[in-house]
């Protein structure tokens, strides 16, 4: 249960303006290809299609599916983008810039 102790989740829901801050960054960036792009957009649509909704109806299942679908498609985005342009940004952010 280390996954879900009170500290991690904390330490998440710190950083998660952050995060938030450097993939908006990486969105505009023109250095991000489209495909890179594209990629957040269809894991949205991904999650608003019928039978992505249907799930909502089941307890547990349905907050499963958003989170499974979100955080592969954003963790696929960071693999797409240029290192060196995650780099970047990350470091900005750090920086309060």
């Amino acid at each position: 249960m280390r996954l879900l102790s009170p500290l991690r989740i904390s330490v998440v829901v710190t950083y998660l303006p952050h995060f938030i801050r450097v993939f908006y960054r990486l969105m505009i960036d023109r250095r991000v290809s489209t495909l890179a792009k594209l990629v957040p957009c269809i894991g949205l649509l991904l999650l608003l299609t019928p039978p992505a909704l249907e799930l909502d109806l089941i307890p547990g299942v349905g907050q499963l599916d958003w989170l499974l679908v979100g955080y592969i498609s954003l963790k696929l985005f960071l693999w797409l983008c240029p290192p060196e342009v995650v780099r970047e940004h990350v470091a900005q952010v750090g920086r309060g810039a």
